[in-house]
């Protein structure tokens, strides 16, 4: 199983969320997040009609663990549906999980997903 954590532009949160429900993904977690990178940061309009560039850019951080044979079409599916093509649209990190529990069913491994 692995993990994977994308940090988007939170414009495309909709689009990816629909994309991962269309794979049959059986949960995901969103966070919104604010943060730097290399995408201009957006244009923030004062309450005297002036405008000054926000300090952070607005994200969402998309969590969900899937099984190792979802992981290109996930992947795939976050990437086609949150870029533009421009540079830092965001990121997505993998990571290995070796076990998981539902709570409620007890189930563990690829079956608790």
């Amino acid at each position: 199983m692995k993990k994977l954590e994308a940090i988007i532009p939170e414009d495309k949160l909709d689009a990816v969320f629909n994309s991962l429900i269309q794979l049959d993904i059986g949960g995901f977690t969103y966070f919104t997040v604010k943060g730097r990178g290399k995408r201009p940061r957006q244009m923030v309009s004062s309450g005297r009609g002036g405008r000054f560039e926000s300090a952070y850019n607005v994200n969402a951080s998309i969590i969900v663990v899937v099984p190792d044979s979802k992981v290109d079409n996930v992947v795939d599916a976050i990437t086609s549906n949150a870029s533009t093509g421009l540079a830092g649209e965001g990121k997505i990190f993998i990571y290995n999980v070796d076990d998981a529990v539902d709570i409620g069913t007890k189930k563990r491994g690829e079956s608790s997903l």
